[in-house]
């Protein structure tokens, strides 16, 4: 019999699960025990240093992603033996019976009734969950909240509000443990069982308490201080010994207007928004130093920017390049695959395209400034490529210092928006592309000429359509140094409606 001891969250139970698989244990060999609480940390995963690696051990099964996304949500129903029976599920599957994934099988009927609960319930809390606002002479965190699910929903959701709510500082406190995030690192502690309901203490509260009134309020405050506070060297030990309270809005509590935990319709809907391959996932130690870059501190280069996470998983920043004094700036979305691996833009698939239009509105690569809106590639695994991610919200601001600093240094006479997202990081306005093709917009002393992302053409599959669209792009860059070189007027200008 084979003894496991891990911390209740599928991320240790998989890597256990796949060690077993490897060697071939059958589950009823293990014995699955949890320890008494744990803490995840994400948004800071590294890949392994080199040579850590054994080329001779077995390589890790390889599961459906449908199958682990089925496992990754049942695991959060709250039963004494969902561990055990979660590998027996992978046991089956892993050995061919494909009936565990079967409403029509026993084991099948309790994996689809787990994961339907968890989900009915992850719906609820979405649904009623609310922030409350915090004095901001309080310090972080901006927003605190509460839920009591019967299941372990708080791993499974907190990247859902952490996508909904940008780089703004919230604590979300539940029975079973808290969830913490910093704006760009994600933090969240568990205990398996959870306290008794603590006394109101009243006028005996700490100090900083002034939103409800409660003490054990204060204490989750203090906790999530030092949990992202720069000295972190005793957080894990800490973590150990903190208790796991809770608490019930006051009647005359303050609460937020705004349901803020509704979805936001233009948020990736992704419930786990990293851009890492699984196989890139270590354990992480609870008292890794957070991230210090926020979007209130000036980096003292680009290569040295942590204003938003993506800086973890990319090869490197990519910078923009041309002549320091270019009349016309073409700003894309990000780097891709390519950029992100030789640190200059528009080199890849999207940069040949641009190439053939550039060719054919008779410009010079040479003779424009190119850079993107954000800096740092955005991924996530598709087999062994690394497939492209839109940037969110918060990344596009967190870049827009960059942005800006260059617009300033080149102070282009034109600029060319390749795409929605450069539209939307150049004048922070949330349109359709299509409203403004063909014209121009002057923002804060600019001229923009709005127009498609070469990388579009590469999804389009009709040719008189692509033909459309390329002659598109080719008229916006003519146009574009036909006005820096003064002889064209501008067309049918549209003013910035941002501000």
């Amino acid at each position: 019999m084979k003894s496991v001891i891990l911390d209740p969250s599928f991320a240790a139970w998989r890597t256990e699960a796949r060690n077993l698989l490897t060697e071939g244990v059958r589950p009823e060999d293990v014995f699955w025990r949890e320890t008494d609480a744990s803490a995840t940390v994400f948004g800071s995963i590294v890949p392994p240093p080199p040579g850590s690696v054994d080329p001779n051990a077995k390589k890790p099964v390889k599961i459906a992603r449908e199958f682990l996304a089925m496992l990754e949500t049942a695991a959060c129903y709250r039963a004494p033996d969902r561990w055990p029976f979660l590998y027996k599920a992978l046991w089956r599957w892993t050995q061919g019976d494909r009936a565990i994934a079967s409403p029509q099988d026993a084991d099948g009927l309790r994996l689809h009734r787990m994961i339907e609960t968890v989900e009915a319930e992850e719906r609820e809390m979405r649904k009623v969950l609310r922030f409350r606002h915090r004095d901001s002479s309080l310090g972080p965190p901006e927003f605190i909240s509460w839920f009591e699910p019967v299941h372990d929903l708080l791993e499974h959701a907190a990247m859902h509000f952490a996508t909904r709510m940008g780089n703004a500082t919230w604590m979300i406190a539940t029975p079973h443990g808290a969830a913490f995030w910093d704006g760009a690192l994600l933090r969240v502690d568990r205990t398996s069982e959870p306290e008794e309901k603590p006394m109101d203490f009243g006028d005996t509260a700490m100090s900083g308490e002034a939103v409800s009134g409660d003490a054990i309020e204060a204490l989750w405050l203090a906790y999530y201080e030092s949990t992202f506070a720069p000295a972190q060297e005793n957080a894990a030990e800490m973590a150990s010994h903190m208790p796991v309270r809770y608490w019930k809005s006051p009647e005359n509590a303050r609460t937020d207007p705004a349901l803020i935990s509704r979805a936001d319709p233009y948020a990736r809907r992704d419930r786990h928004p990293r851009n890492v391959p699984p196989e890139m996932e270590v354990a992480i130690n609870t008292d890794l130093e957070p991230i210090k870059g926020t979007l209130l501190t000036e980096p003292p280069s680009l290569d040295a920017c942590k204003r938003c996470a993506l800086w973890r998983n990319a090869t490197q920043a990519v910078p923009g390049v041309g002549p320091a004094d270019a009349r016309v700036m073409l700003v894309g979305e990000q780097p891709g695959d390519q950029e992100d691996r030789e640190g200059k833009p528009f080199v890849g698939a999207a940069g040949a395209l641009l190439d053939e239009v550039l060719a054919e509105a008779a410009l010079s690569r040479e003779s424009l400034y190119l850079t993107n809106a954000v800096k740092h590639f955005k991924w996530e695994a598709q087999g062994e490529e690394r497939a492209h991610l839109a940037p969110a919200q918060r990344e596009r601001e967190a870049c827009r210092f960059w942005l800006e600093e260059e617009l300033k240094r080149i102070a282009p006479k034109v600029v060319v928006a390749l795409g929605a997202t450069a539209l939307k990081a150049l004048t922070g306005h949330r349109t359709a592309l299509s409203e403004y093709l063909g014209k121009t917009i002057e923002h804060k002393g600019h001229i923009i000429v709005p127009t498609y992302h070469p990388s579009y053409l590469m999804r389009l599959t009709d040719d008189k359509v692509r033909a459309e669209v390329f002659g598109t792009i080719v008229e916006a860059l003519v146009f574009a140094q036909q006005i820096a070189d003064g002889i064209a007027t501008i067309r049918t200008p549209v003013k910035d409606r941002t501000r």
